[in-house]
């Protein structure tokens, strides 16, 4: 897999209108889950391991679902802080990637100061996956306060648009916004199942190249902990 996140029109995915854009989203978490399930091949083994790389699919697929749920009501906010969650489990699987030992950090037991920042998640995906700064720094526009969001709920009115109309319930500003959005879940979906597939083939593959790490034992009455290796 390439590690980008295409910086392309929504044309360029197929994605014209408001229709094709949530069919395409729809087809694209349908693709997603299709490679991760090839991944598995036949394993019938279960453990904290798999089972902790599994949940981090599962969020891939609910981020997935709110976001393009979200497209169907016409409500912006909740679709790009949606997609903007989605983004940060792709930075996860980027971290996985490049740093297996830290499996673990996702386990039950896991002690809170062994436990990700999400900054630092970010930073790493940014230097690593193409595209990835851009799009997320647009996402966060919506999912905080911000000017990016201040004119959202208005439209011009009246013949010579010397009027405007305010409204409480969210709705996408224009079509363009709202192909963006979908496309953002098309890559979203691509990048999500790569990632994914390739961190489970490494750990649980015919040909693992990389060590489940261990679980997590006490260090003492202070709720402290230290991963078990072997």
């Amino acid at each position: 897999m390439v590690d980008k996140l295409e910086d392309s029109l929504p044309a360029a995915r197929g994605i014209i209108n408001r229709e094709s854009a949530i069919n395409k989203a729809t087809e694209a978490r349908q693709a997603m889950t299709g490679l991760a399930f090839a991944a598995f091949g036949h394993r019938q083994e279960i453990s904290i391991a798999s089972m902790s790389l599994m949940s981090v699919l599962t969020r891939a697929h609910a981020f997935h679902e709110g976001a393009v749920d979200a497209l169907r009501s016409d409500n912006p906010f909740a679709a790009f802080t949606l997609l903007r969650s989605y983004a940060e489990n792709a930075a996860l699987l980027v971290w996985l990637k490049h740093h297996p030992d830290d499996l673990n950090r996702l386990y039950p037991q896991a002690p809170p100061d062994a436990r990700f920042a999400i900054g630092k998640l970010l930073n790493f995906a940014q230097a690593r996956l193409l595209g990835f700064s851009g799009v997320y720094e647009q996402l966060s526009g919506f999912a905080h306060p911000s000017a990016a969001t201040a004119m959202t709920p208005w439209r011009a009115a009246g013949e010579d648009n010397r009027k405007v109309n305010w409204t409480s319930a969210p709705a996408f500003k224009n079509d363009g916004d709202f192909m963006i959005a979908g496309m953002w879940a098309v890559e979203l979906a691509e990048a999500n199942g790569h990632l994914w597939a390739e961190c489970w083939t490494a750990y649980f593959g015919e040909s693992p190249t990389a060590a489940v790490p261990g679980k997590w034992v006490s260090q003492g009455p202070k709720n402290s902990a230290a991963p078990q290796r072997g």
